[in-house]
């Protein structure tokens, strides 16, 4: 019989305002229209783990209707420990568009309603080699993210294959 591999999720990690793992604050001036949010960076370990990442995006609304057809764009900058991709730093701080062509580019979050309280979700999987990691959000529609009570979440699962 052969071998199967199977996926074993590990535990979740959470950039979030609060409550999360690591701070990832859209509310501020980087959920602005056309704004661009660091999250603080990630430490996901010097011992053995996964390769493979689950990624998942949850941006909890607008402060004012959005326009169909326009995108939250992800990415993520990794790190040594000592220089980061495109420079972004190691706190969650507003960043530049300046610094986007230098980093990894998961997915853009279109806008599919113009329903300001509507939730945009997108996920998909991300090989990360570096230890260190910092998600990155830029705001490419002409709205602001919800910023009061917001929920806005990155979430970064590892998935390691598992042979039995």
């Amino acid at each position: 019989m052969a071998n199967k591999i199977y996926i074993n999720e590990e535990t979740q990690l959470v950039w979030a305002a609060s409550g999360g793992d690591f701070t990832l604050d859209l509310g501020t001036s980087g959920g602005d229209a056309g704004g661009v949010r660091v999250g603080a960076r990630g430490d996901l370990g010097a011992a053995a783990r996964s390769e493979w990442y689950e990624w998942r995006m949850l941006i909890d609304g607008f402060d004012t209707a959005p326009v169909v057809g326009e995108n939250v764009d992800i990415y993520i900058a990794t790190s040594d420990g000592t220089v980061e991709d495109g420079e972004v730093g190691t706190a969650d701080a507003d960043g530049a568009t300046t610094d986007l062509p230098n980093l990894t580019f998961l997915r853009s979050a279109t806008v599919q309603t113009t329903t300001a309280g509507n939730n945009l979700q997108v996920s998909g999987i991300v090989r990360i080699v570096a230890r260190y990691v910092s998600p990155v959000i830029h705001n490419n529609t002409a709205d602001k993210l919800l910023s009061t009570a917001d929920a806005h979440q990155f979430l970064l699962t590892p998935v390691p294959p598992e042979v039995q």
